[in-house]
């Protein structure tokens, strides 16, 4: 995938699912119409979209399936992405069972607990794997990438460990902010900030 900014990366998976889910069964639709569906400026989805090479067709719009497989194309869905997740609780299970994230590439091998009581079962397929056992599997299979589902007071102690078992990418779904070194990238997923957003919009 060529480099691209998040704000664009945050429009275009709009976009897909929109083409994916509202559209479905649909041959075309406008910008204009996933502007109005998404409370965006018409002219800015035109400009995401050239990004993705698709023409549009005179008084008819986007070809709904070519669309969607060109931001499919942009955003590199196809490539394999691996990942460990590491927290078997609530949201951990809630995650692994997500089965759309096999449409985007996203390969969840498996989770990571210090539970005995968790360690050896199986969720959504996948093994839970004691923590102890995270370096020796990162070096063996070279992922990079985990999902953080920890509590919160456990959050920096296994960042702490994961980092120096060689994880350079982490998706942190705890409220904790994370100290790590500048050769690792924290994503965060502010789910109170995102609801906290809609109300502030709602009171507007």
């Amino acid at each position: 995938m060529t480099a691209i900014s998040n704000k664009v990366i945050n429009r275009l998976t709009l976009y897909h699912c929109l083409l994916k889910y509202t559209c479905k069964g649909k041959p075309f639709i406008a910008s204009s119409e996933i502007a109005d569906l998404l409370d965006l400026d018409d002219s800015l989805v035109r400009k995401d979209i050239a990004l993705c090479g698709v023409l549009g067709h005179k008084k008819q719009g986007y070809v709904v399936d070519e669309l969607k497989k060109s931001i499919e194309q942009k955003l590199g869905f196809s490539e394999r992405k691996e990942v460990f997740i590491i927290g078997a609780g609530s949201l951990g299970t809630a995650l692994v069972n997500y089965a759309d994230f096999k449409d985007y590439g996203i390969d969840i091998l498996a989770l990571f607990d210090n539970d005995p009581n968790k360690i050896g079962k199986e969720i959504g397929g996948k093994r839970v794997v004691s923590l102890e056992k995270l370096s020796n599997l990162i070096s063996r299979i070279n992922i990079k990438n985990i999902i953080l589902t920890v509590p919160p007071q456990a959050a920096q102690e296994v960042t702490d460990y994961a980092v120096q078992c060689g994880v350079r990418f982490i998706w942190n779904f705890t409220p904790t902010v994370l100290r790590v070194p500048k050769t690792v990238t924290v994503y965060y997923e502010n789910i109170v900030s995102s609801f906290m957003q809609m109300q502030n919009a709602s009171i507007a």
